[in-house]
């Protein structure tokens, strides 16, 4: 077992090194190269790009996991074949209503309409990858999804810096878009191709019945998700213009270096809370998951005490002002992972309703709080109404695990998740306190670092 996850984990962290060395090359050459208003148009194309990919794709994907604990290994492909069917007829039937309403969706969004069609292809591409990732991650093919994630990395890049330095000034933005585009919509049709030519199956009233069942509540749920994550960045834009979004954006493209770390660590964990629930190894899912919990709160520590320095070569001047929202970014993040305990729980005793009204009724009092906070405040409330929003669904979903659902049998620890907190919480008061004192935070973070190197090697396993 932990001779498993942790090549899991290594192949995971691999890809972060990757994927986060060409980000952190990328974004700042692209905030150069579009200015804050080019990049707060970009900002808006990915958000509303990934907000239709969730709708359109009625999260089939989502549901991966729970079918190879319902269906023999054997069956496997067919049903991969025929989830990715209901997404194929969902994104046929929604790109002809969208092309019926072409015109009012074009105002409502500020976006010409041609860049709507794009943004259905970008919709598309994102599914078909995310629905590669979602099975390479729960058959434990960490291998192949370092090299997807890489080859889409690189690859947009490449295309996209042809596009950008081929245009004038005011359109660099659209270089960037052609090159997602161009690259996530070409693997997101092979894969498709692929998962189809696999499973031979198109229609099967058994699976659909199954995948619908828990795929379509967890389309509210992610779509709250995206609210949570992105509805500041569009209010922003509304409400204060593209220069304020895009300097917003751009401070919140480099905290989503933990969102990444998140994802490689519940990647590498939730196949094995799965499977240790299935096997009522509760004290093992719940060992893991304190390290995991441990692991996370010590490198979102050590980012906030390092970041302020790094952002400062990271980004030009003019983007400078979002540098302060970076803690209250990472909070947000830090209360995610606080989530996924709850929230896989949930989803393992298939409880996707419940993961889903959590997560819309949080969505709800962003949108509330964006509308109040950012009147008021600008970007600092947009940045405070999302973590005050992501406290509230850690609230909702411990409540009902806890007390409801997982009485009794619910294995996480409350006072281990309380602890950690503040731990984080102390790291961010440091970020501002010590301000200036970078000869204090630097050594203190590598310190961190090797005590939890050495707390790694003494269990032999990352998790």
């Amino acid at each position: 077992m932990k001779k498993s996850i942790n090549r899991i984990a290594f192949f995971n962290f691999l890809s972060i090194l990757l994927l986060q060395g060409i980000s952190l090359i990328s974004a700042p050459l692209f905030s150069r190269l579009l200015s804050t208003d080019g990049y707060g148009n970009l900002a808006s194309f990915t958000t509303w790009a990934g907000i239709a990919a969730t709708v359109l794709s009625l999260q089939t994907n989502a549901t991966i996991v729970n079918a190879r604990v319902k269906f023999p290994e054997e069956e496997q492909p067919a049903y991969q074949s025929a989830a990715m069917a209901i997404s194929l007829l969902s994104f046929g039937i929604g790109a002809l209503i969208i092309a019926a309403f072409a015109g009012p969706i074009s105002r409502g969004l500020k976006m010409e309409r041609w860049l709507i069609g794009l943004l259905l292809i970008q919709a598309f591409g994102t599914f078909g990858v995310n629905f590669l990732n979602s099975k390479f991650t729960y058959e434990f093919k960490a291998d192949k999804n370092m090299l997807l994630s890489v080859f889409i990395a690189v690859a947009s890049l490449g295309v996209a810096l042809v596009f950008v330095l081929n245009s004038p000034q005011e359109q660099r933005y659209l270089g960037r878009i052609m090159g997602n585009v161009l690259v996530y919509g070409a693997v997101g049709l092979a894969g498709c191709i692929w998962i189809l030519y696999k499973g031979k199956t198109f229609y099967s009233r058994h699976y659909w019945k199954f995948c619908l069942f828990l795929g379509v509540p967890l389309v509210f749920q992610n779509l709250a998700y995206s609210i949570l994550g992105s509805s500041d960045i569009l209010m922003l834009k509304q409400m204060a213009g593209a220069s304020e979004s895009g300097i917003y954006s751009l401070a919140y493209t480099l905290s989503g270096i933990m969102f990444t770390i998140f994802n490689a660590l519940n990647n590498s964990w939730v196949p094995f809370f799965f499977d240790d629930m299935k096997q009522d190894r509760n004290r093992q899912a719940a060992r893991q998951g304190e390290h995991f919990l441990e692991l996370y709160a010590v490198l979102s520590v050590g980012f906030v005490l390092l970041v302020r320095e790094v952002y400062h070569v990271y980004a030009e001047e003019e983007f400078w002002p979002g540098l302060e929202l970076i803690p209250v970014f990472t909070a947000s993040y830090f209360a995610n992972m606080l989530c996924t305990f709850p929230v896989n729980f949930e989803l393992f005793h298939q409880k996707t309703g419940a993961v889903a009204a959590a997560t819309v009724a949080a969505a709800l009092v962003n949108l509330v709080l964006n509308y109040v906070f950012i009147r008021l405040y600008g970007m600092v409330g947009a940045a405070v109404a999302t973590l005050l929003s992501h406290g509230l669904q850690v609230t909702i979903h411990q409540i009902y695990c806890r007390r409801f659902l997982g009485k009794g049998r619910y294995p996480f620890s409350l006072a281990a998740e309380v602890k950690y907190t503040a731990f984080f919480g102390i790291g961010v008061l440091l970020f501002y306190v010590g301000k200036d004192a970078w000869y204090l935070r630097w050594p203190l973070g590598a310190l961190l670092g090797l005590w939890e190197l050495g707390r790694i090697w003494k269990r032999k396993s990352l998790l």
